[in-house]
């Protein structure tokens, strides 16, 4: 998120023990049992592990669509780190939200985009556009400018996840009693079952 990596060192001791041989390149294309990089090497693999770096990306859309995203300095500002307010039939899950828990966040914000789309979620433009335009405000006082500053929830995970839930019309405590909401961490699991539930709601 621009301040710092989580490293791992099972590759690098699996290659150090020869377990795992790897190579860097371009790949010009796949094949069933590999891929053919730039320079015309083939390479039987696998695991293709794209590695994209830090800088986003937005050339796949067209200039039109890029120009309506309004993409800033410090990220792309979007009504719940999901929908952009000018451009319809786009959303952006799992991109542009940084959470602790990437699979329980992404899966819940899925799971509000559907809420949304369905008509579920009352939100007009004037709306949407009035809670962005209060983020911008609110995160650009205090966090630091990295262009990755719109997308950050981190440690606000759980008060998003309370909004999440919410929305989607199932209760945001869900813990089996007071104790455990007043003191202990939440978790992962303690979403277990929620797309579930919204699925058997249909």
């Amino acid at each position: 998120y621009g301040y710092a990596q989580v490293l791992d060192y099972s590759l690098r001791d699996k290659v150090k023990s020869g377990e795992v041989d790897w190579k860097v390149g371009a790949i010009d294309s796949f094949e069933s049992d590999g891929a053919v990089l730039a320079d015309g090497e083939k390479v039987s693999a696998d695991l293709v592990i794209c590695g994209t770096g830090f800088q986003k990306e937005y050339s796949v859309f067209d200039s039109a669509t890029r120009e309506k995203l309004n993409i800033e300095s410090d990220g792309l500002w979007l009504f719940n780190h999901t929908v952009p307010t000018n451009v319809d039939n786009l959303a952006f899950v799992g991109s542009e939200l940084a959470v602790i828990s990437n699979i329980s966040g992404y899966g819940l914000q899925a799971a509000w985009l559907s809420k949304l789309w369905s008509g579920e979620i009352n939100a007009n433009k004037q709306d949407m556009e009035s809670e962005v335009n209060e983020m911008k405000e609110w995160k650009r006082k205090w966090m630091p400018n990295t262009p990755s500053r719109s997308s950050l929830v981190l440690l606000h995970q759980i008060h998003w996840y309370d909004r999440i839930m919410r929305d989607i019309g199932m209760k945001a405590s869900r813990k089996s009693n007071f104790l455990s909401e007043w003191f202990m961490p939440y978790e992962s699991s303690d979403y277990h079952g929620v797309l579930t539930t919204l699925e058997e709601k249909k």
